[in-house]
């Protein structure tokens, strides 16, 4: 179907201007709604560090984790006391706000740490981070004086697909040193990263540390990340009996987490709405809830179809309103909706619903309004 629109942006001079027009010696205005904001929650964290916040399973909230054992798969048959093995990256990795090429050499040590460099990699002794000395570059997700014993076993496997990818490396059963009657257990997740530029999403996830009682729960073990020269960290804990059985601790970007933009719902014209050729239709949004690094830009589509074939496309910078009307040639049912875009990492999200709305079929006389015409 081809129709012929006629449009005026009498928004982006005013959020409430008021229009006025003519229609067959008729004079009427309409006034466009204040935006509304809308609120979100505020997003909870118990720290940051070295590009992450961090959140366990035991808080509630859009970002917390919620603890799931992955049953391990691909075992390497590693195992021996303060040592490390080596595997090679299977996809791009940004860790401590550095980037690491897929293909590279990544290390596993038998202590509970693992990493991007090998210096220091199999040492005992875990330290306070940040710290200058070595190692570097690691995650430590159960930093202490460890032993795979004879039984004991690591097993590396890649979940899923590209672009949503998790690699997943499995200490089961392993052991606290000269404690080889209780195995302990626990896995570091790393996520596919959602964007250039992004770190890494990372989830250390712990199915059992108990296994020798003056050691349980992380009493003499460092949890963390740092960062490739030792000045930045994010820890979790150090010597502390914090770490329980079926626990999992998620470490995201901050610029993710602060540049996510809020829900939003659209508001006039509403859904259902029935409108006259002539009349100034007001489109309005609501401003979602954003405190990042950018600003939020909107892009308003409008299309004769319920699956949006060659819509008509404006965008509307920070505005969240626009004005539109419809000439005699225009009737007929539309459908429209928006997207919110944040400029620092382009995080998108569409408005909750999209909304449709009839132009009737009474007549009207075209005037010439020095309106802009678009082809549809």
């Amino acid at each position: 179907m081809r129709k012929v629109l006629m449009l005026i942006l009498l928004g982006v001079v005013a959020a409430l201007a008021a229009a006025t027009t003519s229609v067959q010696g008729e004079s009427h205005s309409t006034t466009l709604t204040p935006p509304v904001t809308w609120s979100g929650i505020q997003t909870p964290k118990q720290g940051e560090g070295a590009g992450y916040y961090y959140w366990d399973s035991n808080e509630t909230g859009p970002w917390a984790p919620a603890y799931n054992w992955r049953t391990p798969n691909g075992p390497k048959g590693w195992r021996g006391d303060d040592t490390y093995w080596t595997v090679t990256t299977p996809f791009d990795m940004r860790f401590c706000n550095t980037t690491y090429e897929a293909g590279i050499t990544f290390y596993v040590g038998s202590n509970g740490i693992l990493g991007f460099a090998a210096a220091g990699m199999s040492d005992p002794i875990n330290q306070n981070l940040p710290n200058s000395a070595v190692p570097n570059a690691i995650m430590a997700i159960l930093w202490d004086n460890l032993h795979g014993y004879s039984d004991g076993d690591i097993w590396v496997e890649v979940v899923g697909s590209a672009p949503n990818r998790k690699w997943c490396i499995s200490y089961s059963p392993w052991y606290y040193f000269e404690a080889p009657a209780d195995p302990i257990e626990f896995q570091v997740y790393i996520y596919e990263a959602p964007m250039s530029g992004v770190n890494n999403t990372i989830e250390f996830r712990y199915k059992d540390v108990i296994g020798d009682s003056w050691r349980d729960n992380g009493l003499s073990a460092t949890v963390g990340l740092e960062n490739a020269t030792g000045s930045d960290a994010v820890q979790y804990s150090y010597n502390q009996p914090v770490l329980t059985s079926q626990l999992a601790i998620r470490y995201v970007d901050t610029n993710w987490v602060d540049d996510q933009v809020g829900e939003f719902n659209l508001l006039t014209p509403p859904d259902g709405a029935v409108v006259n050729p002539g009349d100034t239709v007001n489109f309005t949004w609501e401003k979602p809830d954003y405190d990042g690094h950018g600003v939020v830009n909107f892009t308003l589509y409008l299309a004769d179809n319920p699956d949006f074939n060659d819509p008509l496309v404006f965008d509307l910078g920070e505005n969240n309103y626009f004005s539109y009307i419809f000439g005699t040639a225009e009737t007929g049912t539309y459908w429209w909706k928006v997207k919110a875009k944040e400029s620092h990492l382009g995080i998108t999200v569409w408005c909750n619903d999209n909304f449709s709305f009839t132009v009737s079929a009474i007549a009207v006389e075209e005037t010439s309004w020095g309106q802009i015409k678009a082809e549809f």
